[in-house]
């Protein structure tokens, strides 16, 4: 085996380096000859020094014969694609084999190209160059993808800054909050707003959609809430207001469903408004009946300008839970494709919720969750937050 050295993987290489596997010397020095202006060539003899080679040496593109002494080219193409990194390293077969079973096994190996021999040393050229073409929009792609994951990175680590990092720290009251994006970065929101001495608020939100968009906006919903809206003691008003805000400073078709309440903590009574969310629930541990919290006026934000927000109010009992959530949860489904549903929801929080608290409670219904969809993951956003009266 005849092998050149190449450059380090760290230099700028400006004539790529081409691997030719034959086993005939004779067609070795003939493609060495056509290609030698503007490549440089390492050699090998069979598939397995092929292999060796393409781990030590790292070339641009691989010419692969087919029948060969040790390893045959197609076991040989198999094993470089194999290599990590070497998904997208060009491999043209050329061989005497022209039948139709033996390209497209060959191209089935993972090769990218098929030429027959005799071949013509400009249709060799033309190939190898189109191959490296290709091969160097692939890697343009590749570091522009990179690029994206590491803004996506960035933007995931600005957005769970934006969420609330520990439970507020309330006399007689127990919290758990839990959200998990489907990717880097979601559109779920929930937050807990101290409106004064007396008052908490407690939201969760859903922006269409999720990824990254879903998160900017989910971002600049957080805050108009933070610096405009956290002294509002009216639910309603803040969601209207909220929604007259986003409607006139973003157009990009979203919308969102939020569920606000506002609990007056000396006498536990809260009220609350939804823009076109889900009923959220109340668990009385006393009695074992959950009461959905349903507020019959309100689309979600967004959508339209003029949007008038129906209240509500209900008092939280002692030894009861409040539980928000978004519809990631309900949603998940099992390899069947099966949703989890409210029903499910529902009864785990009938048969777990008297004797958990908040903390126990939420991490029991994302077990139960995660048990149902047996590792299928979640399609969407999701968000869980458990308010535990005392």
């Amino acid at each position: 085996m005849h092998l050149k050295s190449k450059k380090s993987a760290n230099s700028i290489t400006e004539r790529p380096t081409i691997l030719v596997v034959d086993d005939s010397q004779v067609v070795v020095r003939l493609i060495r000859e056509i290609l030698k202006r503007d490549f440089d060539v390492l050699a090998a003899g069979n598939g397995l020094e092929a292999v060796q080679a393409f781990r030590e040496k790292k070339p641009d593109m691989v010419l692969l014969d087919v029948e060969m002494p040790v390893m045959d080219g197609y076991e040989a193409c198999r094993r470089i694609k194999g290599m990590r990194g070497a998904a997208f390293t060009p491999i043209i077969f050329i061989t005497g084999k022209s039948d139709l079973k033996s390209i497209k096994e060959g191209l089935d190996s993972g090769a990218e190209d098929y030429l027959t021999k005799p071949f013509q040393p400009e249709e060799l050229l033309a190939r190898v160059n189109a191959g490296l073409r290709t091969r160097r929009l692939y890697n343009q792609l590749a570091e522009a993808n990179a690029q994206i994951e590491r803004e996506r990175d960035i933007i995931a680590n600005i957005q769970r800054s934006l969420l609330s990092q520990s439970p507020p720290d309330i006399p007689g009251f127990r919290f758990f909050s839990d959200y998990q994006p489907s990717s880097k970065a979601g559109g779920d929101y929930y937050d807990f707003i101290r409106i004064d001495d007396e008052r908490l608020g407690a939201l969760v939100a859903d922006v269409s959609g999720h990824g990254t968009p879903a998160a900017v906006i989910m971002a600049m919903m957080r805050i108009v809430l933070r610096s405009h809206l956290s002294k509002v003691q009216s639910p309603r008003e803040v969601l209207e207001r909220l929604n007259a805000i986003l409607c006139e400073n973003v157009k990009t078709g979203d919308f969102i469903t939020a569920f606000y309440g506002v609990i007056h903590l000396p006498t536990r009574r809260m009220t609350y408004a939804s823009a076109g969310h889900h009923p959220c629930y109340l668990f009385d541990c006393n009695t074992g009946e959950v009461l959905d919290l349903w507020v019959d006026k309100g689309f979600p934000l967004m959508i339209r300008p003029e949007n008038p927000i129906g209240e509500a109010e209900v008092c939280l009992p002692l030894n009861s839970k409040l539980v928000l959530y978004t519809d990631g949860i309900t949603e998940a489904r099992d390899p069947r494709g099966e949703f989890f549903g409210v029903p499910r929801f529902l009864e785990t929080i009938k048969e777990q919720g008297r004797t958990l608290d908040a903390q126990k409670l939420g991490k029991r219904l994302m077990e139960v969750v995660g048990d149902f969809t047996r590792g299928a993951g979640f399609i969407d956003d999701y968000t869980l937050v458990i308010v535990d009266v005392e």
